[in-house]
Parts: C-alpha cells; structure tokens; sequence
C-alpha cells in the first residue's frame, strides 16, 4: 500500500475515534463534521480499510449514545410540555394573564 493510502487510513481512523470523543460530549456538529470528512477520505480510497471492523464498533458506540441522547430529549421534552401544561392550569385558576409563550434553545 502506498504511503497516501495509510495515510488516509490513519486518517479515517483519527476522524472515527474524534466523532466518538465528540459524541461523548455531546458536540453533535463536531460529530458531523467528523463524518463528512471521513466520508470523503472514504469515498477516495482505492482500498478497503483494514480497521474497518474497529470502525465499525467506534460507529455503534455513536449510534448507542445518539440513542441515549435522543432518548433524554424526548423525556425533557414531555416533561416541560406537562409543566407547561400544569402552570397554565393553574394560571387559569387563579386568574391571571396567560403566560408569555417562552422558547429554550441551546446552540451546541
């Protein structure tokens, strides 16, 4: 294999094992990025990579925490949605002027 080769294979393997750290971190462009990148280094490569089976553990351990994180959101979510819900309730019963609708986000 030509040095161009291994380099890009290191290469896929850095972007793989950078896209777990940042997953981990919740840093999903960083994620993305990663995966767009390896991606292209992928689509170049004339061989198959040799540490394709460790890649592939590296992405289930993404696939698992993008679960897990989807999987929180989704109880947060439904969470603010009965408290929401719970304050208007309560809003209604003592009167008061409805509640300014109020929208969260978190740039990552």
């Amino acid at each position: 294999m030509n040095s161009t080769g291994g380099n890009s294979q290191a290469g896929i393997v850095r972007l793989t094992k950078t896209a777990v750290e940042a997953a981990e971190r919740g840093q999903w462009d960083a994620v993305a990025q990663c995966y767009g990148e390896r991606g292209a280094l992928l689509a170049a490569m004339q061989t198959p990579v040799r540490e394709a089976s460790d890649l592939l553990k590296l992405d289930e351990q993404i696939r698992d925490r993008v679960r897990t994180v989807q999987a929180v959101l989704v109880s947060l979510l439904g969470e603010a949605t009965a408290t929401r819900q719970r304050l208007q309730g309560l809003q209604q019963r003592l009167g008061g002027q409805p509640l300014a609708v109020v929208t969260v986000s978190r740039k990552a």
